[in-house]
């Protein structure tokens, strides 16, 4: 049921944390190019992407200490980079693609993504800067795409832009069980019989019918998205069908569903249904994480199970209590304003960047990281630009 889209992201973020605890001989370069062939500004001869990776590899190849060592090192790291990525085909640089490399070897990673990442960044360090990575998987996350129409119920996958048909995606009320989806149903008609006199009778019929499959099709998506184990849903829905099958499902799945969209996408191919879908599963994402924001400033201002500011969510991260960091990567935060156990544990993180030491921390200790600008969470504005909702 498809266990490789299912493993995809987790997989994703094992391997980061494996590579952030590797000893690294010498700078890293990581590099994020936003090589998505459907924006415009990949249209041209010369795309966007790699012109900023070009301006990009420059500017870092042409800082230094005096150290002329360290500046061949970087200039070669440079060279590998570029010829790497520009010598990769359209197929394997995806929609964005993200690369890690160090001096020696001990460093290598190349990842392509179907989900853009939000701008081209080059940036050197002593160890890989992750944070534009984990803002990619967590935009990608596994979700359960829920199509309903009158009388069938279809459940597909979608993670890091990929939309998948499950082994048994499709429920038919008047089979009532699973079966694998085969394209195109037969065109759909009405419910009961023609000659029927008392129209207050088949009205009710009609209502007891819609009853019973929403019924049915909440139970049985409830059971196969907690088997499946998805991290939310979005469903589209005909008519009145989707109001009523949310108030069908259990209060469990409820909270998982983001979004209902009034669209009949039954029958459509998955590639096409992702594509439909997409908008709504990007804002579903921003009305998430804004949400998961606004709760977390509350919680901290009622001493609950919220955090606002790096000091206090460093002071969490470090005790392994932060559930879910949100931070606006782009706010730098001076380490002068830290309190001395939060300094202490920038210098246990060995990352001289507060931003990049929070997320490295979150990561390692198992916690949800989402990367948001101000506009995308407000409540970023009054705490720093660093929240976080926590386990305890």
């Amino acid at each position: 049921m498809g266990i490789f889209g299912s493993m995809r992201n987790q997989k994703r973020v094992e391997e980061l944390r494996e590579l952030i605890d590797q000893e690294s001989e010498g700078p890293v370069l990581s590099v994020f190019c936003r090589t998505d062939p459907r924006d415009p500004a990949n249209s041209s001869e010369s795309p966007a992407w790699a012109i900023s990776l070009k301006n990009g590899l420059a500017h870092v190849a042409g800082f230094h200490e005096g150290d002329h060592g360290k500046e061949q090192t970087v200039k070669k790291l440079c060279a590998e980079a570029e010829k790497r990525i520009t010598g990769a085909s359209a197929a394997l640089r995806g929609r964005s693609v993200a690369l890690f490399i160090g001096g020696g070897g001990t460093v290598d990673s190349f990842t392509t993504f179907q989900i853009p990442v939000r701008e081209d960044y080059v940036t050197l360090d002593s160890g890989p800067v992750v944070w534009p990575m984990l803002d990619v998987i967590d935009r990608g996350q596994r979700t359960g795409l829920v199509l309903l129409s009158q009388d069938r119920i279809r459940l597909l996958e979608w993670s890091d832009g990929h939309t998948s048909d499950l082994e048994e995606s499709t429920f038919d009320l008047e089979l009532g069980d699973w079966h694998q989806y085969r394209g195109p149903a037969r065109p759909q008609g009405t419910v009961g019989g023609g000659g029927v006199s008392n129209v207050s009778a088949y009205d009710d019929r009609v209502d007891v019918w819609r009853t019973r499959f929403l019924k049915a099709a909440a139970k049985a998506i409830s059971e196969s998205a907690s088997e499946l184990g998805f991290e939310r849903l979005v469903a589209a829905a005909e008519g009145e069908l989707g109001a009523g099958f949310n108030e069908a499902l259990s209060a469990e799945m409820r909270s998982k569903l983001a979004t209902t969209v009034h669209l009949n996408l039954i029958d459509l191919p998955a590639a096409e249904t992702g594509a439909a879908l997409d908008p709504h599963l990007r804002q579903a994402w921003r009305d998430g994480v804004s949400g998961d924001g606004a709760r977390a400033l509350d919680s901290a201002r009622a001493g609950g199970r919220g955090a606002s500011g790096a000091d206090q969510v460093l002071l969490a991260l470090s005790e392994g209590r932060v559930e879910h960091l949100i931070l606006d990567p782009y706010l730098e935060t001076d380490r002068e304003i830290l309190s001395d156990d939060s300094r202490q544990a920038l210098d246990d993180a060995g990352e001289s960047s507060v931003q990049e030491a929070l997320v490295e921390l979150a990561l390692r200790s198992g916690a949800r990281v989402s990367s948001a600008s101000v506009e995308e969470v407000p409540a970023l504005s009054e705490a720093g630009g660093v929240l976080a909702r926590l386990r305890y």
